[in-house]
């Protein structure tokens, strides 16, 4: 399939990875990776030894998988992963997850896809990330295709009809899975919920029928983390964007919250894979809301609350909690170094205090209303 030369592209050809991969090496993100990644070695041999990597998943083997390995040992406190045994292993799926962190989320999922036997999967990410050098080639060497989120309509339209029907042509002949956020961008307020434009998408290769959706083999996956390691800029945008009614990023603000997100701690991390979508009894009318709503369930329900959760729900509805803890103990002096640094953003730190509790509370909210949906079902 030929994408339209004006689209952005991914790599499709070990030409192309080449390509990719020697402008990587061009750039500064390239040298902080090998640094973190190969200290005691000399930057000109990691190169000459990166001639011999033709695909992603010898990139991902070498490079990246080691690298979050890193990561996560140095900035949580571990990962934990459910679900994911239970997927039958003579198909490729659309893996619709929630979407916290810029890089880790996708990631994640593809290395443990990676090292489960299943091989890697594509990744759809924002145009918009796609923009500065060397993190537009780590993208397309992480297996990456781009969305168009901004040109004309005609081009948006276009870019997402390719997409979809490149994306369908990869699971069906086998070829890869694919990791899609739920949502245009990153969970801002904690309220994990899937954008019926993104399902309506998937539904281009065909004509949105149910059984163009079911060729996808869509699994909901939710990642949770104990704490959000760029939960201060997300407090700030909902605020900013609440008091303006909209939000313009700073110049290289991707590039640092992409850097944050990697470092930052993010205590206890759960990667639950959730069972494929049920659609043979949806009418074809039906679909896209019956996607939304099977997906958003799961989510809700899979969705790993931690300590940091609980508290944040308690003290935002005025519930009893033990605050003397050394859990609590902790957290509370992670809030309170958070609520400094909206302070020195401008914002007030009342207001800023109620925001940031709403993000680490919402998870429970949609658990218990999932849970209640059930009820009244059985």
């Amino acid at each position: 399939m030929q994408l339209p030369l004006a689209l952005p592209r991914t790599l499709d050809s070990t030409a192309e990875f080449s390509a990719c991969l020697n402008r990587f090496f061009t750039t500064p993100v390239a040298d902080a990776v090998l640094r973190w990644r190969f200290p005691h070695t000399a930057r000109a041999d990691l190169i000459a030894q990166a001639q011999g990597i033709q695909t992603p998943e010898a990139f991902q083997h070498t490079y990246v998988n080691p690298l979050f390995e890193r990561i996560l040992a140095q900035t949580s406190q571990g990962l934990s992963i459910s679900g994911l045994d239970e997927l039958p292993r003579d198909r490729k799926f659309l893996f619709l997850s929630n979407h916290r962190c810029i890089v880790t989320d996708a990631a994640l999922v593809s290395l443990n896809l990676l090292s489960s036997g299943r091989g890697t999967c594509k990744v759809c990410v924002g145009d918009n990330l796609m923009a500065a050098p060397g993190v537009a080639e780590m993208m397309l060497l992480l297996n990456g295709i781009s969305i168009m989120r901004s040109g004309s309509r005609r081009e948006v339209y276009d870019n997402a009809k390719y997409v979809a029907s490149y994306l369908a042509q990869q699971i069906q002949e086998q070829r890869y899975s694919v990791w899609l956020s739920q949502s245009p961008g990153r969970t801002k307020d904690g309220n994990d919920r899937t954008a019926a434009a993104i399902v309506k998408m998937l539904g281009m290769q065909g004509q949105g029928l149910r059984v163009d959706y079911e060729v996808l083999h869509i699994v909901p996956v939710t990642i949770s983390y104990e704490h959000e390691p760029c939960l201060v800029y997300k407090v700030r945008e909902n605020l900013l964007r609440q008091a303006s009614g909209r939000y313009d990023k700073l110049p290289g603000e991707d590039v640092v919250q992409i850097r944050d997100s990697l470092v930052n701690d993010k205590g206890r991390v759960h990667l639950a894979f959730g069972t494929e979508l049920q659609l043979e009894d949806v009418a074809d009318t039906d679909v896209v809301q019956a996607i939304v709503d099977q997906t958003d369930a799961q989510m809700a329900l899979n969705y790993r609350c931690w300590g940091s959760n609980r508290i944040a729900h308690a003290l935002l509805n005025g519930h009893p909690v033990d605050l003397r803890t050394p859990y609590a103990l902790s957290f509370m002096d992670r809030v309170d170094e958070q609520l400094a640094q909206l302070e020195q953003m401008g914002l007030e730190r009342h207001v800023a205090r109620s925001a940031l509790l709403q993000v680490l509370a919402q998870p429970i909210v949609n658990a218990q209303r999932a849970r209640s949906g059930e009820a009244a079902l059985a």
